[in-house]
């Protein structure tokens, strides 16, 4: 059993958790608000932990980095982002898009994960997950998560602004009128 830190409480992050907790690890999850309100508090997590993991938009990932490395000192520390890439982190991108709940363990354990190459699996730094995972080279992390960005946040707005334009065709809700056909659509993809 590993003890974990986990900074970020959004949408990846208590997936995470939870997921890393089923694993039978410990886990203290810090929130942007805990990590400013008791930063001494944050810092004996930080100390007592065997790993770092930092599920933050990759915007501040650099920043966050800036302000607890020397907290962190030489501890393995992770992150989840697909493009950003920061000396002393390893990269593990979750290839896929989280809701707002806490997902189901079944769910948790197919999602394939980008790991660094030549770096550690994703069961090396995360102990008894035994997700799909393939390695991405740093001179191909910005194409990886573009090609990710693409196929399912520009998709997911496409679609989005789709349902809008169906509700004047329709009283029945647009993601009801949708629902079949879209599906459709990834079935199609699945069987070709």
């Amino acid at each position: 059993m590993a003890t974990y830190v986990l900074f970020g409480n959004g949408r990846v992050g208590v997936s995470m958790a939870s997921y890393l907790e089923h694993l039978g690890h410990a886990v203290s999850l810090i929130s942007r608000v805990q990590g400013v309100d008791n930063p001494s508090e944050c810092e004996m997590l930080v100390k007592n932990a065997d790993m770092i993991v930092a599920a933050i938009p990759d915007s501040k990932l650099q920043n966050w980095w800036n302000e607890w490395r020397a907290v962190i000192g030489e501890k393995t520390t992770v992150h989840f982002s697909g493009a950003v890439i920061i000396d002393g982190m390893y990269g593990f991108h979750p290839l896929y898009s989280f809701p707002k709940y806490v997902l189901p363990i079944e769910t948790m354990q197919e999602i394939a994960f980008a790991c660094p190459l030549g770096g550690p699996s994703f069961g090396d730094v995360f102990p008894f997950a035994s997700n799909p995972n393939f390695e991405i080279a740093d001179c191909d992390r910005a194409r990886y998560h573009a090609l990710a960005v693409l196929s399912g946040n520009l998709v997911g707005y496409i679609w989005n602004e789709t349902a809008k334009e169906f509700a004047e065709f329709s009283d029945m809700p647009s993601e009801k009128l949708l629902e079949n056909y879209l599906t459709s659509i990834v079935e199609r993809f699945v069987e070709n």
